[in-house]
């Protein structure tokens, strides 16, 4: 283990029994990792307990659950009888359909 290891885990350790801090990390872009960085040692340091976790998906999941609400698909066998490639052309189109919208309102 590393000293950087060694000390995040310690970290972990000393803030058990904190109020948990969640932060889901969006793609893997250097800006958004500056970001997930400071936003998490900023809830570290001010007494939150903050397992990091990278990986998460935000923004396929919600495209696959219009997708799976729009062709009735129920579980992962319904992908695989219409086709993974199709599953993802349709996942693609509701993609770009959104693209071009600069707002949330």
């Amino acid at each position: 283990m590393s000293g950087l290891t060694a000390v995040f885990e310690k970290s972990l350790e000393l803030s058990k029994g904190r109020p948990h801090y969640t932060f889901f990390d969006g793609p893997p872009f250097v800006l958004n990792g500056y970001r997930t960085d400071v936003v998490t040692r900023w809830a570290q340091q001010n007494g939150f307990h903050v397992e990091r976790r990278f990986g998460w998906d935000t923004h396929g999941l919600p495209v696959e659950f219009e997708v799976d609400k729009t062709l009735g698909i129920k579980g992962p066998a319904d992908i695989l009888k219409m086709g993974i490639d199709k599953y993802n052309s349709e996942c693609r189109s509701i993609v770009m359909r959104y693209a071009n919208v600069r707002s949330f309102n």
